[in-house]
């Protein structure tokens, strides 16, 4: 918006601590990273690609990134583009209300018990799915006279040296907590009840190159954790100063990933030779014997139905002789420990929760649309988004990277960029053009939910698992983009806005074109243009057939 826009105003709203002139108020949760810090708890894809696409980062330490260094990353470009005075922490929305004839959103937010008022013309969320983490439903948890945590709410001084635990869970969470815990605890007792596929290290390529490189260069051989490696005070000395060396590297490792997508078609070679390999991968990791742990934990349905997770060390950790694998219920929590459906008590110092999160279509405070109807209502029994970013009854209302949005193919943060680019040309278009309201129509959806369901029937997202990619329902509807991730944001490049029903702030809607001359005329009339005058009144005089605008 700073390099787009002027005449407005941006407020976003962060519940962490840590004439009119258009305003938008944007609800923007921190990164992930911010509430998980669990021991452990990294990037699962190489960390040169989980950066915003145009801001790289010459300084990351290792290949696969800690929370804490991902946390800076954000933090620090936050600083660098001077964003934070558009930040307001410690504040949360709890209702935005459509008011139909001034054209705008009636906000209240919270902050140290105080309610106040804002109001918006164009509403954001950013709050993501994955954001209301939960205790599991167990009889007795909170009667537990140890130490209770969760993986999303991590208290950093607690200390597992010597203690016995128990860890709770099998997805990416504990599969990152247990090598860490192994370590240092007397005993970990782990409760697996799911099964789930550890794949080999994402961009592995890249990974094994950069490790023979290191080798012939007369450097480690090897480095621990083995699906790591450390960048060289030389290496990333070059990154600094050869920025296209560094493009090419990002490209290449963003491609790796992309290439992944045809394993995600059920059938195909990819999948199936996916599969073969991982299977292989994680009885070779496991080791001879342990025939019942590979029984009860490698999937009989295909790689990517739920989300993978390389999962460096989790393998080796649950055959460690400090680890007891429990495969049972557990019954319920008692003050001293865990009874499993079997009857036994499993006693321990501290239970590690790693249950994950209450997946909300609907967002957590209260938003009414036209007519006064309420999105909670409206969002049943399934919500009705237009290419994860609008949803009809709310107009100037938007997403980001919602429902059916580009969340398990390919790294997510482009296609949060993509979400964002988008927001921005229609709130561009409702500044510039005199809009009142912009309102995706209901058919455009039914088409298109009509194709992602029948396009997700060929895909092993489709396959008998439970996930979050369909509300963690066997056999239910996917909520994820049909497709790969460059075709989610070669979709989303430009609006299609005759999918939408527009209303304008007064009875002519060409009122917009004003006195007849463009802003950047009367610029010239006042010197207020920098730069060649002449080349900005007239861009379309060029020397090639190349875009130009005014």
């Amino acid at each position: 918006m700073k390099q787009k826009f002027t005449n407005y105003e941006l407020v976003c709203y962060d519940k962490n601590l840590v004439g009119e002139t258009p305003r938008i108020r944007a609800q923007a949760y921190a990164p992930s990273r911010f509430e998980n810090r669990y021991p452990g708890c990294a990037c699962d894809v190489p960390a040169h690609v989980y950066t915003y696409s145009f801001e790289p980062n010459p300084d990351w330490s290792s290949f696969y990134a800690n929370a804490a260094e991902i946390r800076k990353y954000f933090e620090d470009f936050a600083e660098r583009h001077d964003l934070m005075p558009f930040v307001k922490l410690n504040t949360r929305v709890i209702s935005a209300v459509w008011d139909e004839k001034k054209g705008i959103y009636n906000v209240e937010v919270e902050s140290n018990g105080q309610r106040t008022n804002d109001w918006c013309h164009v509403f954001v969320n950013g709050t993501g799915f994955l954001n209301d983490w939960k205790w599991p439903t167990i009889e007795g948890l909170h009667s537990f006279e140890g130490e209770l945590l969760h993986s999303a709410n991590w208290d950093a001084k607690t200390d597992l040296t010597g203690k016995k635990v128990a860890l709770i869970g099998t997805g990416s969470s504990a599969i990152q907590m247990l090598p860490r815990i192994q370590k240092v605890a007397s005993h970990v007792t782990s409760f697996m009840r799911s099964v789930t596929w550890i794949s080999p290290p994402i961009g592995a390529n890249v990974l094994e190159e950069e490790k023979e490189n290191a080798k012939a260069c007369g450097k480690a051989a090897s480095q621990t954790p083995q699906a790591q490696y450390t960048y060289t005070e030389e290496q990333k000395k070059r990154f600094r100063e050869d920025p296209q060396a560094l493009l090419r590297y990002r490209r290449t490792l963003e491609g790796s990933v992309a290439s992944l997508f045809d394993m995600f078609i059920a059938g195909s070679e990819t999948s199936k030779g996916a599969q073969q390999l991982m299977k292989a991968e994680m009885e070779n990791r496991i080791g001879p014997g342990h025939e019942d742990l590979k029984a009860r934990l490698i999937p009989s349905w295909p790689p990517g139905c739920r989300r993978i997770t390389p999962g460096d060390g989790y393998l080796e950790a649950l055959v460690q002789d400090n680890v007891t694998r429990v495969h049972a219920e557990i019954s319920k929590v008692v003050p001293t420990g865990i009874i499993d459906d079997q009857g036994i008590l499993h006693e321990v110092d501290v239970i590690a929760c790693a249950t994950g999160f209450n997946l909300a279509f609907t967002p957590p405070f209260n938003v009414c649309g036209v007519n006064g109807v309420s999105m909670a209502d409206e969002f049943q029994p399934e919500p009705r988004v237009y290419l994860s970013v609008t949803v009809p009854k709310f107009p100037n209302y938007f997403i980001i990277n919602g429902v059916r949005g580009q969340w398990a193919a390919g790294t997510a943060l482009p296609a949060h960029e993509q979400c964002v680019e988008y927001i921005l040309k229609c709130a561009k278009k409702i500044q510039t053009e005199g809009i009142k309201s912009l309102e995706v129509k209901e058919e455009p959806i039914t088409h298109l939910y009509e194709h992602m369901d029948s396009w997700h029937r060929r895909s092993v997202w489709n396959a008998d698992c439970k996930s979050w990619y369909k509300n963690n329902e066997v056999g239910g509807k996917l909520w994820i983009w049909g497709g790969s991730a460059l075709h989610f944001l070669k979709t989303l490049q430009e609006p299609r806005y005759e999918h939408y029903d527009v209303q304008y702030r007064t009875s002519n809607m060409f009122a917009y074109l004003g006195n007849g001359q463009t802003g950047v005329e009367y610029q010239a009339k006042t010197a207020a243009l920098a730069g060649d005058v002449h080349a900005q009144l007239t861009p379309y005089i060029r020397i090639a057939d190349t875009p130009w605008h005014i």
